[in-house]
């Protein structure tokens, strides 16, 4: 169609055809998903002579949206995401503050991937209507939901979720306190955090990791811990296929001294019966992320010490100080 001047423009402004991280290999080489208007084919790269990708399209090389399905889909990186949404029904994303660009750009390449069906966009239906217009985009009327204030806003995106017409919150131009109090509604643990899946070269040796909670629990308690924990367990499980992943739990020393309460608090953490994962600590950041760390400073012989060390999944930090400045 692009050839044929019917799909001029497409495949210029998509990025699936540029080598990357948005590649699903499958059977006969890579496969990409491409939305025509309302259509998603599957495309697969080819390679010519003179080394370029050139699109071929196929029919769904899993017999249904993804050539593979999620469980098959193994997370080596944080990239390898793009390949388990591909596996995943698209979903509806409601963005409260839906007004800025750039949120709407991502959406868009999002549809664009065929990971989202829908987007709402909660807020000042005048702004969200300029910002819709300067980028040439197009979102249905009913799929912009006017509100007066941030309050009403935040009030009417949980609403929605609850009512299941969204699936995912994408957080657009809003207060995060404003947001985070409305979506207590949504919390299924008496807790409610955010875990953060990352990799980066000097952290690690580059593996997926995980870290918790930068973002919502200002005040750290036992039990409150105990939620954090059982929740990013729950998302390493779920995301990274972690059966019983290695849980560090943070400190400035990996000594439990008294005056410092955050490695008192890890080692009464650390005692507790975990089913579904190997938690320990105290342990300072180097020696939860890096063997070079634990084979220079020590650790106890024996025991949780030596299964978290050097191999923790799972970074769980004393308070959101810690956890967001280690986030950012």
């Amino acid at each position: 169609q692009a050839e044929a001047g019917k799909g001029e423009g497409v495949a210029e402004r998509n990025s699936l055809f540029k080598p990357g991280p948005t590649r699903v290999k499958g059977e006969g080489g890579v496969h990409f998903p491409w939305r025509l208007g309302g259509m998603l084919i599957w495309c697969r790269a080819v390679e010519d002579p003179g080394s370029k990708f050139d699109p071929e399209c196929v029919e769904d090389p899993g017999g249904g949206r993804s050539p593979k399905s999620v469980d098959d889909i193994s997370v080596a990186r944080v990239s390898d995401l793009v390949g388990v949404a591909g596996a995943m029904r698209p979903k509806t994303v409601i963005i409260p503050g839906g007004h800025r660009e750039e949120d709407l750009l991502l959406v868009e390449s999002a549809r664009d991937h065929g990971f989202v069906a829908n987007c709402l966009l909660v807020g000042n239906a005048e702004r969200i209507g300029h910002s819709i217009e300067r980028l040439g985009i197009e979102v249905a009327n009913e799929h912009i939901i006017g509100t007066q204030n941030p309050g009403e806003t935040a009030a009417r995106t949980v609403e929605l979720v609850h009512e299941g017409k969204a699936d995912i919150i994408l957080k657009g131009d809003i207060s995060t306190p404003v947001l985070n109090a409305a979506m207590l509604k949504l919390r299924v643990r008496k807790t409610m955090g955010l875990v953060t899946m990352f990799d980066a070269a000097p952290v690690g040796n580059d593996r997926p990791m995980f870290i918790t909670d930068p973002g919502v629990t200002t005040e750290c308690t036992y039990g409150r811990l105990v939620d954090l924990i059982e929740n990013a367990i729950d998302v390493a499980r779920a995301v990274a296929g972690l059966e019983r992943p290695r849980v560090a739990l943070l400190s400035a020393n990996e000594k439990v001294i008294p005056s410092l309460r955050s490695s008192v608090v890890a080692d009464q953490l650390t005692k507790r019966n975990w089913k579904d994962a190997i938690v320990y600590g105290p342990l300072s950041f180097d020696l939860a992320t890096d063997m070079g760390s634990v084979e220079s400073k020590g650790i106890p012989e024996g025991g949780l010490a030596q299964e978290v060390a050097g191999k923790a999944d799972i970074l769980v930090c004393p308070g959101i100080d810690m956890a967001n400045a280690v986030y950012k």
